[in-house]
């Protein structure tokens, strides 16, 4: 098994290398925790295509047999009809009919815990001997333990039920945004309320609705429970309703960053721009976990960086992402010296920028023009 998975990994690597994505999807769709959840990410990118090669794997790969009978039972729940319904990077997903009703359930592939961890050791000797080579600024070996973190993190389906409780109770009543029930749960599976309707692979593209409202429900939850959901990937939604009457859904709530009060106002003024001086700045880096020795090195560029980064936050109308040029931007001021160390940044950090990652790609694809910050100033001044 191991060496099975082994040999699939570097042929993804190798493919990755050659830019062969075609090939990286296929072998992505073979397997699942870290190569899926990869697939996942690329669906945010634009460049090359990438969104179109790997987002089947949002919520498409291969089918394991899961007992799943087994884990209702577990559960305490009845059932009359189980079918797949979709196989996310974590757990396999059914429709299960019921007396009561459809529920959603999300039953843990097993001992994911174990494939990715081994997934992620293999990586890791393969990545360890270009320590040995005269290559400045490797970050590789971090970015790993971080992945190690957030992967293994989503493992936990316990955290994951009640942290989606806590974002259901939030957005029971609001209008336009909704997070479905928690009927039962254990640390193998996850039954929730059905919810029907289209994800974004099938809806007729996305549009200042879902942008709004979407942006509207990551300030809103940030604000009110110091928590982001932050796997933005598009078989993570569902619009439901009329033309006349959207909502939308927000599902799995496996990857989500939890701050503490004290991070939530560093947040908050990282996405308003609220500060007077860089050493206000630098401070609230200090407190979202980024060491003291990355600011020292970066210090020269570090609120360039940032400023690139939330451009759009920071921008005082509409922004157009015609004008985006974020990779452009960060490039120069990377290479505008040689650095000794790479710039580290924590889980926390690397979580919110990949749900400013999704709401850039949305916004961007299809060419949307929103007031960020007025939007930022709303829920979160």
């Amino acid at each position: 098994m191991v060496i099975s998975r082994a040999i699939k990994l570097l042929a993804l690597l190798k493919g990755l290398v050659k830019k062969d994505f075609g090939s990286v999807s296929v072998i992505m769709g073979e397997m699942h925790g870290l190569p899926q959840k990869l697939g996942q990410h690329f669906t945010l990118y634009r460049g090359s295509g990438l969104d179109r090669y790997f987002a089947s794997l949002c919520t498409e790969s291969k089918t394991e047999k899961i007992p799943v009978a087994e884990a209702l039972n577990k559960l305490g729940l009845d059932y009359a009809e189980i079918a797949v319904y979709a196989q996310a990077s974590i757990g396999q997903v059914y429709r299960v009919k019921n007396d009561a009703g459809d529920m959603a359930l999300k039953v843990k592939y097993p001992a994911v815990e174990k494939r990715i961890k081994s997934d992620l050791w293999l990586l890791k000797g393969i990545i360890w001997p270009t320590r040995f080579l005269p290559l400045q600024n490797s970050g590789l070996l971090p970015m790993l333990e971080n992945l190690r973190t957030m992967l293994l993190n989503e493992c936990d389906y316990m955290a994951e039920a009640e942290k989606q409780q806590r974002f259901c109770r939030v957005f029971r009543d609001h209008e336009a945004v909704s997070v479905p029930e928690i009927i039962a749960y254990n640390d193998e599976a996850i039954a929730s309320r059905w919810v029907e309707g289209n994800d974004l692979r099938h809806y007729p593209g996305t549009d200042k609705w879902f942008v709004e409202n979407y942006t509207a429900f990551i300030l809103y939850s940030l604000k009110a429970l110091g928590m982001v959901h932050a796997d933005p990937h598009p078989g993570n939604f569902i619009i439901n309703g009329s033309a006349a009457d959207r909502k939308l859904t927000v599902l799995d709530f496996g990857s989500v960053v939890e701050f503490t009060p004290v991070e939530s106002v560093a947040v908050s003024r990282l996405l308003t721009g609220g500060y007077a001086s860089e050493a206000e700045l630098i401070k609230d880096l200090q407190l979202l976990g980024v060491s003291e020795e990355s600011l020292a090195t970066y210090r020269p560029i570090i609120g360039d960086l940032v400023s690139v980064l939330l451009e759009p936050f920071y921008c005082s109308g509409a922004y157009d992402f015609g004008d985006w040029r974020m990779q452009y931007k960060i490039n120069t001021l990377l290479a505008s010296r040689a650095w000794e160390k790479p710039l580290q940044i924590p889980v926390k950090l690397l979580l919110l920028f990949r749900v400013l990652q999704g709401l850039y790609y949305y916004a961007g694809k299809s060419a949307i023009k929103f007031n960020w910050h007025e939007a930022a100033k709303t829920y979160l001044g």
